[in-house]
């Protein structure tokens, strides 16, 4: 340790030596040990197992000569244990007296001891682990003190647990709450085992039943004994996070199922199903679809899909009706996961209903960053739900009616459009016309329908069978279609709220459905234009909305406000919304040609957010703000670290075919700012060669690439890209 114990000593007595004889009090000094090869100490080790600093023999008492006082006595800190810096107040005393004592910190790849929270002077340094080696060949070591125990093994807990060391992370935590039950940390506690009891699950891998039920039996605890809505929601979210997993994908539980099964025949008899002590509103009979008395593999995936649903929509249920009040509490993000339960369950009108109500309840509350979410979401599953339901039932209906004439209109392969008129009979006879008049007419057909159609064809009406299959549907989609809110279309919904709005003076609901309806492109919000004045009252959603109109006015510093008002009052609770605002400035400084700033606000935005939908978009845009800078300094650091940044988006197979075929363009651009003209071209015949559906990009590509082998003098090259370029056109520009 860079600080020894002998010189802290030294130091003391000579402060202090006098004419007078004197007794040396030895004390134990908590610090962290950077000598040794020591394991982790067990907190429960007695302390002659302990390592200990060398022991000191009393010093005999004697006459000594007066010193003279050289320096002040080193101030030794405080003895606050092991663990992570978390800038609060412990048992009501700050958790570094007067800033003093050592800090172990975690910057994602190695750990540090310094005497300042994540900079300062490094005592030690680590790996990954908290236990792998560390700088001089020591380890992190816990040495608790009566006044700091309590604090101490609480964040030694949380160190391992932010190092992953999942089993002494939650070792310790067991031990804090068995010692310490009465603590206002404990509920802190049960949220981190209730999370780590699933923790060590690769991405692909399902917990297991114990596993489940012990994470669950955490978060019950933390929302039963906790008064912290904060707690309360993590362990909420948490545990609804779990249940979807797992309801998307019950392969573990379908296992615990099987461990019922006697006779090892992999299917249920009822009274083996009835042992497992399943709590569900389904019986046996509803999940027996194939009605052979007995549920086999496959049904026991849909008993536990539904049984992991229903219980999600209880939990959230059971929040908003705890939490409904309190600030703090995240209600309309909690009805969000209701409703998105309730639709798995096979209610997704009950789904609409919980979205419309929560927007007209708290719509004008522009805090609640949850109701910008519902907004979309209603708008999005309103109409997938309306073509459903509509264009199943209207071909469900056509079947019975098999004689009627029917026209419609398509492209074939080669692009010629042709038009097709015969009755229902004839046209699902007929694959060739089957196909184009499901792929033109009814976009949006329940699948299953779609695919047994197609399949069985004519013997629909010919075979009794697959005749009353159908029936089956129809009586299923007409019992849907009914129950289905036609009245609250998001159109006449919001009309009806934005009038509220208005006549009752709630501006924040009045922007919120002008944003909604301009989205739908009503005529009603057209006559709105943005203004500063109205920032005030601007939910997040509202504030991206007003800043993308700015951008299309030409209107970057009003963009700018906006998007920082945003940063400012939602930092914390903004969600998605962060990352908008960044991208906005950025684009907003794209426009103003502020192009350093552009590739800072593009950074900011990829920072905590690499998986936004508009992630790609922005990378993009930094790069060509990259390209930018390079071009105009002349730092080919810049068109370097573009080209990377490209490349990225390029090799990305999700990302969509223009924005491939962008990235590969501006990578060769970024190639011609260097003066690299035939790794340039390289770069631009590889889009016309792997992008040609690009009818933006591959033809500036095709020019590009033309001018940069004049550059290089390789005619031969300069005419075959002449010759592609003609055949290009030929093919892609009719």
């Amino acid at each position: 340790m860079a600080i020894t114990l002998q010189k802290m000593l030294s130091n003391m007595i000579e402060s202090r030596i006098s004419h007078f004889r004197f007794i040396l009090i030895v004390f134990t000094v908590l610090l962290f040990s950077c000598g040794g090869d020591d394991e982790v100490v067990d907190e429960t080790t007695s302390q002659a197992d302990e390592p200990s600093t060398p022991a000191l023999d009393k010093p005999e008492v004697e006459e000594v000569q007066e010193v003279v006082k050289e320096e002040e006595p080193e101030e030794i800190p405080d003895p606050n244990g092991v663990y992570l810096p978390l800038s609060e107040e412990q048992n009501s005393k700050p958790v570094y007296t007067n800033g003093n004592g050592f800090f172990l910190w975690f910057n994602g790849s190695i750990w540090k001891i310094t005497d300042k929270i994540g900079s300062g002077k490094a005592i030690a340094s680590g790996q990954e682990s908290i236990n792998d080696k560390w700088s001089d060949g020591g380890k992190a070591r816990h040495y608790p003190h009566e006044e700091y125990s309590k604090d101490a093994l609480f964040r030694l807990a949380v160190a391992y647990q932010g190092s992953q060391d999942n089993q002494n992370a939650i070792r310790l935590f067991n031990q804090f709450v068995k010692e310490f039950p009465e603590d206002k940390m404990v509920p802190e506690a049960h949220l981190s085992m209730g999370d780590l009891s699933t923790s060590g699950l690769q991405p692909d891998e399902q917990p297991s039943v114990e596993q489940i039920n012990k994470a669950r039996e955490n978060y019950a605890f933390v929302r039963e004994k906790a008064q912290d809505v904060r707690l309360i929601t993590d362990a909420t979210f948490n545990e609804g996070g779990l249940l979807e997993r797992v309801a998307e994908n019950p392969e573990g539980v379908v296992e615990h199922y099987l461990s019922f099964d006697k006779n090892k025949d992999e299917l249920l008899q009822s009274q083996e199903y009835s042992a497992i002590g399943i709590e569900t509103t389904k019986s046996f009979s509803d999940f027996d679809l194939n009605e052979d008395k007995t549920i086999d593999y496959g049904e026991m995936f849909d008993v536990a899909t539904w049984v992991f649903y229903s219980d999600m929509e209880k939990l959230y249920r059971e929040y908003s009706e705890n939490n409904g009040g309190k600030d703090g509490s995240r209600i309309s993000e909690a009805t969000e996961k209701i409703g998105f339960a309730s639709e798995k369950l096979g209610n997704p009108a009950m789904m609409l209903n919980l979205y419309y109500k929560d927007i007209e309840n708290y719509g004008s509350q522009k805090n609640n960053v949850g109701v910008d979410g519902l907004i979309v979401k209603y708008m999005k599953k309103f109409k997938e739900y309306d073509v459903l339901y509509g264009r199943t039932l209207d071909l469900l209906e056509k079947l019975q009616s098999p004689s009627e004439i029917v026209s419609f209109t398509y492209r074939d392969r080669r692009g010629s459009e042709k038009s097709i008129t015969g009755s229902v009979e004839e046209i699902i006879k007929d694959r060739n016309k089957l196909l184009p008049f499901l792929a033109t007419s009814y976009a949006g057909l329940d699948p299953e329908v779609q695919s047994d159609l197609v399949s069985m064809k004519g013997a629909v009406l010919a075979n009794p069978k697959h005749a009353s299959k159908f029936k089956g549907y129809l009586k299923k989609y007409q019992v849907l279609k009914k129950s289905f809110p036609s009245n609250l279309s998001p159109r006449a919904a919001f009309t009806n709220l934005l009038q509220k709005a208005k006549s009752s003076g709630e501006k924040a609901l009045e922007l919120r459905m002008l944003s909604a309806l301009d989205s739908l492109g009503d005529r009603t919000a057209s006559g709105y234009t943005p203004q500063r004045s109205d920032f005030p009252q601007a939910s997040p959603g509202v504030l991206v909305w007003m800043a993308k109109k700015f951008i299309a006015q030409n209107s970057s510093e009003d963009a700018i406000v906006a998007m920082n008002i945003l940063l400012d009052q939602f930092s914390v609770n903004g969600g998605d919304f962060i990352f908008d605002a960044h991208y906005i400035i950025g684009m907003a400084k794209q426009q103003s040609r502020d192009y350093p700033q552009a590739v800072a606000s593009f950074e900011s935005a990829l920072t905590n957010s690499s998986w936004h939908p508009s992630a790609n978009d922005a990378r993009i845009r930094q790069g060509e703000s990259m390209l930018e800078v390079g071009k105009s300094s002349r730092d080919s650091t810049y068109l370097e670290t573009a080209e990377e940044l490209l490349s990225e988006v390029r090799g990305d197979t999700e990302a969509s075919v223009e924005q491939r075929a962008q990235s590969s363009h501006l990578m060769g651009e970024c190639k011609r700012a260097l003066k690299d003209y035939a790794g340039a071209a390289y770069y631009f015949k590889y889009t016309t060669l792997n992008f040609p559906a690009s009818t933006k990009w591959a033809p500036k590509s095709f020019e590009q690439a033309m001018s940069c082998f004049d550059q290089t003098g390789d005619s031969d090259q300069r005419t075959q890209m002449e010759k592609a370029f003609v055949n290009w056109q030929r093919n892609y520009l009719k």
